[in-house]
């Protein structure tokens, strides 16, 4: 980014979905900044590292997308447990670290990286991350250990809740390279960067190897399927020239059968196509002229007449227009209108009222309130979480909204 990569109206070209594409933030990584942080656990007295994601943050169609290209490690952090204090010269030394190495990048987030073994709740540390970072689309970035589960959080208008998954892109990234030139586990980190580079190069090479194979095998089967059709082409002209000869030679047959007194078939042929194609035959009967005596022609009227006369008039009925007759009442295959419709699915609604009088607490939800919060308010643990989704028919523990009730147990 900045003089190196410019996100918009171009987004990376070479990258590696993680997880599921998140339908509120598009956030994106890059790959140096992905490694260093899944190789940075603490080292001696320490009981985790924390610093600060940078980058940048870009609105496209309403969506908000986040760039980042740094991850910078604090210095003078205090680390009391599940707290996390960041003194004044922490601070201090921070944004002036970010002026030398990412120059014209803004804070995006924090993260913290544990132990092996190590487990970071969201929940011990989102009220310092409200109190450090507020505001929207602010990131935190949680790893458990070495080559550990990690976890990003981000808070966004629906509250604090986990991303569904990130974008890795590659890029040359020099400004993390340096950066990671100046730390002391800068030859694990760049040792391991390389070998991934190595892997996916040589990926790549047996993928480009197997379309080579698969373009070589259609080349033959098509060099193949053109040999059978010449073969087929040449013997269909051999079968037409025989099958000329033989109609020569049943042209001498047909002429040594000629009928007596016929020297050319053509003739023949011309003298058959001048005569007649049918016989009439007079026989004897009544025929009843096309006309009257009086020199008139039928017409429809008499035809009809005719008609009339010959079929008796009770045979003939007609329904009225308003009258509905059976084959009107039938709609589509036998049915009647309306026969066979699907019924709309009416989702049943939750009884506060009923659950208050078997014991249950109504909680209405305040503004910038979580489920974890809640939990964390009323229980002052985790554990009543399964049973509030369950009750309230909660799908996703992390879509709620203000003022929306939640019976408690």
């Amino acid at each position: 980014m900045g003089e190196l990569y410019n996100p918009f109206p171009k987004l990376p070209k070479n990258i590696r979905q993680i997880g599921d594409q998140d339908q509120v933030v598009r956030f994106y990584m890059e790959d140096y900044v992905n490694t260093y942080l899944k190789r940075l656990y603490p080292t001696g007295s320490q009981t985790m590292r924390v610093g600060l994601l940078l980058g940048s943050t870009e609105q496209y169609d309403g969506t908000p997308y986040i760039f980042v290209d740094g991850a910078l490690e604090m210095e003078d952090v205090e680390t009391d447990g599940e707290r996390i204090l960041f003194s004044e010269s922490s601070w201090k030394k921070a944004y002036r670290r970010m002026e030398e190495a990412f120059p014209k990048r803004t804070i995006q987030g924090w993260f913290l990286c544990g132990g092996p073994g190590s487990q970071l709740s969201p929940l011990n540390y989102w009220k310092q991350h409200g109190q450090y970072f507020a505001g929207k689309n602010q990131l935190m970035y949680l790893n458990h250990g070495l080559e550990g589960e990690e976890a990003i959080y981000i808070t966004s208008e629906d509250g604090f809740y986990r991303l569904k998954g990130h974008c890795i892109y590659y890029e040359r990234n020099q400004m993390m390279q340096d950066y990671m030139i100046t730390r002391k586990d800068v030859r694990r980190v760049e040792s391991g960067s390389h070998e991934k580079v190595i892997r996916d190069f040589r990926s790549r090479m047996s993928v480009k190897k197997e379309q080579a194979v698969m373009q070589s095998r259609a080349a033959g089967g098509l060099g193949l399927l053109c040999g059978v059709l010449s073969v087929a082409v040449l013997a269909g002209g051999v079968a037409l020239i025989n099958n000329y000869s033989k109609m020569q030679r049943m042209e001498s047959v047909l002429a040594s059968v000629l009928p007596a007194g016929v020297v050319n078939w053509t003739d023949y042929e011309k003298q058959k196509a001048e005569e007649p194609d049918f016989i009439i035959e007079e026989l004897p009967g009544k025929v009843y002229p096309t006309e009257k005596e009086t020199g008139e022609t039928y017409t429809a009227e008499t035809m009809e007449s005719s008609v009339e006369e010959a079929v008796p008039s009770e045979t003939i009925s007609e329904s009225s227009p308003g009258e509905e007759t059976e084959t009107q009442k039938l709609v589509g295959m036998g049915k009647e209108s309306g026969q066979g419709d699907a019924a709309e699915t009416v989702q049943p609604s939750i009884d506060y009222e009923a659950a208050a009088a078997n014991g249950y607490r109504i909680y209405e939800i305040g503004e910038g309130e979580t489920l974890y919060g809640i939990c964390w308010k009323m229980y002052g643990s985790l554990s009543h979480l399964r049973e509030i989704c369950s009750l309230n028919g909660l799908e996703d523990e992390n879509r709620i909204l203000a003022g929306q009730k939640l019976i408690l147990p």
